[in-house]
């Protein structure tokens, strides 16, 4: 039997959870049946697959413009369409999406036409959801596209047009799958998966001896850590606060903000460390910046905390944690109530509730029994709904169905 190409497209800001997840199932898939080509858009993320990942897949770096719409001259323009009526204000809009066509995505679609051109291709994964560039390329090479969803995209006309040229989308939850419907995406498109967790990677008995070392951290620390990108909507301020509380109780209790900003900037990071100096828990605050040894610095850490102000598609950070036997504390909204049975698995919180988060922390870091039974339930719950052995298969019938096979082949 012949084998299927597929080739995944990892378009995202840096090394995120997206990436992570791809360089997971491209590994994953039955070789017997499907031939993964992978092309990342930036070198970071190439640099972690050829690290993490031994299995011999071809991947290249296919770099992506960023949106003029980025730009300073783009900002500003699109404030003006704002203030002005609602005709010209479109039309302002309409003209920097055609320069953002010729300039960046037309270019993009040429840059993965030539390296795809030549291979066995017979399928197109964007693990990023909706793309302009990766539907043009599936119409050009003639072929069909699975997008897998991981959030909200705009409800405009060219999304809804382009949207319809898209065969399946994968959900990476129920949440995300009513965005998807929101934009005019048919029901039958939609199929909910779970981003995949590699047990392998995050494993509950891993060694961190050398980031405790690092970090000064003894046995008898109490850490307690946020873990994702730095980006405001996370809520790493209602987190600052909340350590605040817990470390009012626990002097010695130290907070982890692990993750850095996506485009390399420091200003974010300089507010949260002057807003630690005005709390007075400076002194045990640690910043670790960007990251790739994450399940060691997961293992350090007594209790993993989600704060998302908006809510989060998914969370992936969750499941990693819950996979590492570390019980969490995550925002009440959007995936995290997928992840999550509140006092069973995990706690609960509202968004921006520092006093409640507080709270839900200090039972943890002071109640071994209660933090224990937590991180196990959690971790039976991961190895039933998130491992790689329960997503592989189900992304592999999404291909079937889209490349219009039978189940079996």
């Amino acid at each position: 039997m012949s084998k299927y190409g597929v080739l995944l497209i990892e378009n995202s800001i840096g090394l995120s959870g997206s990436a992570i997840s791809l360089c997971t199932l491209a590994t994953n898939l039955d070789d017997r049946n499907y031939l993964a080509t992978i092309a990342f858009s930036r070198v970071e993320q190439l640099a972690y697959f050829e690290k993490n990942f031994s299995r011999s897949i071809q991947a290249a770096v296919i770099r992506c413009q960023e949106s003029l719409k980025t730009t300073w001259w783009g900002k500003v323009a699109d404030r003006w369409a704002a203030r002005i009526p609602s005709v010209f204000g479109r039309a302002i809009h309409g003209v920097i999406s055609l320069l953002d066509l010729a300039f960046v995505i037309v270019p993009y679609v040429a840059r993965l036409y030539r390296y795809a051109r030549g291979k066995k291709i017979d399928l197109i994964h964007h693990n990023n959801g909706f793309d302009v560039a990766a539907i043009l390329l599936a119409c050009l090479m003639r072929l069909p596209i699975v997008a897998y969803q991981r959030g909200a995209e705009w409800n405009s006309p060219m999304v809804r047009f382009f949207s319809r040229l898209v065969k399946c989308y994968v959900a990476n939850s129920e949440r995300t799958k009513l965005d998807l419907l929101a934009i005019g995406v048919p029901p039958h498109k939609i199929v909910v998966i779970f981003p995949p967790i590699d047990l392998s990677r995050f494993n509950w008995a891993i060694e961190p001896s050398s980031q405790r070392q690092e970090f000064r951290i003894k046995e008898s620390d109490r850490c307690f850590g946020i873990v994702g990108t730095l980006l405001e909507w996370k809520g790493h301020r209602v987190f600052l606060k909340a350590a605040a509380r817990v470390m009012q109780v626990l002097p010695d209790a130290r907070a982890f903000i692990i993750g850095g900003a996506p485009d390399g900037s420091t200003s974010y990071e300089a507010e949260l460390r002057s807003m630690a100096q005005s709390l007075g828990i400076s002194e045990r605050v640690v910043f670790t910046g960007f990251r790739e040894d994450i399940p060691q610095l997961i293992q350090t850490q007594q209790v993993i905390v989600h704060t998302s102000l908006t809510p989060e598609p998914f969370g992936r950070v969750l499941t990693e944690a819950m996979a590492m036997k570390k019980p969490v504390v995550a925002s009440k909204a959007g995936g995290p109530l997928e992840i999550i049975e509140d006092g069973v698995s995990g706690f609960l919180v509202e968004p921006g509730d520092e006093a409640q988060l507080a709270e839900r922390i200090l039972m943890l870091l002071t109640d071994l029994r209660l933090a224990l039974g937590m991180g196990e339930r959690g971790y039976q719950e991961v190895k039933r709904r998130f491992s790689v052995e329960s997503h592989v298969p189900q992304v592999e019938a999404v291909y079937s169905a889209a490349l219009g096979l039978s189940r079996g082949a």
